[in-house]
């Protein structure tokens, strides 16, 4: 698995932001890959926020 590569495919994904040149690059990338990355970063995400609510409301 190409980690680095699918956690940096899926970044800019969500942030809208991909050169043409590298989304012909990414192509390469097993859609397996992806989606195993995708999970990750939105677990980390929604984990983020609950953190950040949590202590935002403890106050």
């Amino acid at each position: 698995m190409k980690t680095p590569r699918a956690v940096s495919v899926v970044l800019s994904a969500f942030f809208g932001v991909r050169r043409g040149s590298a989304a012909q690059q990414d192509r390469q990338l097993r859609f397996a890959d992806i989606v195993a990355a995708a999970i990750i970063v939105l677990a980390l995400l929604i984990g983020g926020l609950l953190l950040l609510v949590n202590w935002l409301t403890a106050a």
